[in-house]
């Protein structure tokens, strides 16, 4: 899942001297150059660097190209690439395209160096589902990105709410309150919920202990008309009429943009990545200061499960040089340098370990929080042809639109139809 490069941010976090004091240089052949891709826009020069600088301590002769990749027409490189006699040693997947690569036989079984790496704490599992393929791992937990409620602190002042809602029965209760003080705002929205906005979505399902698929005897099953889901879904519809505009149940995020729509004052609330913040500030400077963050809720109370985009990293299969590739990965996904990466370029990292990094941080402190329950898409090679697609972003719209719970569950049993289909397919 593409990421968008986020705010820099200082924060508390690890050293580095305790790494590199304790490292023993292990023999390496000397003249050989590691290759590494890593995507734009994430994690920066100072980061990479410094773990280049403690690999090539381990492997003296051994140097490291770090090759940055644009996002347009990366899946097709990378195809490419993977195919060849010559492809990168190591390189930056999307969370959720993993299983593809997997799928393909161009990625490393990485499960052993996992076992490795893996740290007390948990991987987020975001990141960790898309990356293990019918009990395989095939990519490390690099980097991650998730979505929390953004709210106007004064809109809340100005309809007597106090504190953030911790249930979705008081969300909603809330939303009211202050739909009640705007409601001469035009298509005004209590928490703005574009119909097609499937990140936000899908947590629903997960939350009522639903899914869209899991797998099962050899093959993926759909989950959407099971009782679970379908709450899940209901839930979606019912915040979404009840809180958002009329006009937003047919759109996505992006038209409109849906931190103008905040910005302009049409909406009390948006569910928004930690880059988001940043820009509705510059397109409305009086907002500056006003704005505050909280997970989304569960509808039992606390923080419902969150999606989470970001990125795995990989060893190629034609790789030369897999073992040292492997030791780039190990370096670059342990707690010393996803402290940094979290320090230089705030952005999320990989394990729940390193949550209290946040502590210090108003904005970034909901975000790690939400990260920590996180879930993956489907670990299917066909959920690349789904990502690829209208379908999922159709389902929700069409939730959104439904006049009746019958109707909804009639769309979950044709959307069962297609992900029974295509997550048993390969692209």
């Amino acid at each position: 899942m593409k990421m968008r490069r986020l705010a820099p941010l200082c924060a508390a976090g690890l050293g580095l001297a305790g790494l590199l004091a304790g490292t023993a240089p292990t023999a390496s052949a000397s003249g050989t150059t590691l290759t590494i891709w890593l995507m734009t826009g994430e994690i920066s020069p100072n980061v990479y660097n410094a773990v280049n600088k403690a690999f090539e301590a381990q492997h003296p002769g051994v140097k490291v190209n770090v090759e940055i990749q644009q996002w347009s027409g990366i899946t097709t490189k990378i195809d490419t690439a993977l195919a060849s006699s010559n492809p990168p040693d190591a390189l930056e997947i999307g969370n959720t395209d993993v299983p593809e690569y997997a799928a393909s036989g161009g990625l490393v079984d990485l499960t052993s160096v996992e076992k490795q790496v893996k740290v007390k704490g948990k991987w987020f599992g975001g990141l960790q589902a898309p990356a293990e393929v019918k009990g395989h791992v095939y990519a490390i937990p690099l980097l991650a990105g998730d979505r929390v409620v953004v709210y106007n602190e004064q809109m809340f002042k100005h309809a007597g709410i106090t504190s953030t809602p911790t249930t979705v029965d008081q969300l909603i209760a809330d939303g009211k309150k202050i739909a009640k003080v705007f409601k001469s705002r035009k298509n005004f929205s209590a928490l703005y919920f574009p119909g097609q906005y499937w990140y936000a979505a899908l947590p629903m399902i997960w939350d009522h202990g639903g899914n869209i698929a899991t797998y099962k005897n050899g093959k993926w099953v759909a989950q959407l008309t099971t009782k679970a889901s379908l709450a899940g879904l209901q839930e979606f519809k019912t915040v979404q009429n009840t809180l958002s505009s009329v006009p937003s149940r047919t759109v996505n995020t992006n038209l409109p943009d849906q931190d103008a729509v905040f910005a302009h004052g049409n909406a009390a609330m948006i569910i928004a990545g930690s880059w988001e913040p940043g820009v509705i500030e510059s397109d409305n400077k009086g907002l500056t200061g006003h704005l505050g963050e909280f997970p989304f809720p569960s509808y039992q109370g606390g923080i419902a499960p969150v999606f989470l985009g970001g990125s795995d990293i990989a060893v190629a299969k034609n790789s030369p040089n897999q073992k040292l590739a492997e030791d780039w990965v190990k370096l670059m996904t342990n707690n010393t340098f996803q402290a940094l990466m979290y320090r230089k370029d705030n952005l999320i990292p990989n394990n729940t370990s390193l949550i209290g990094l946040a502590h210090n941080s108003a904005l970034m402190k909901p975000y790690l929080q939400a990260a920590g329950n996180s879930q993956g898409t489907p670990s299917s090679p066909g959920w690349a042809i789904v990502e690829g697609g209208n379908e999922i972003t159709n389902l929700f719209q069409s939730v959104a639109t439904a006049k009746s719970n019958a109707d909804i569950r009639a769309i979950a049993a044709k959307a069962d139809a297609y992900f029974n289909t295509v997550l048993n397919e390969t692209p």
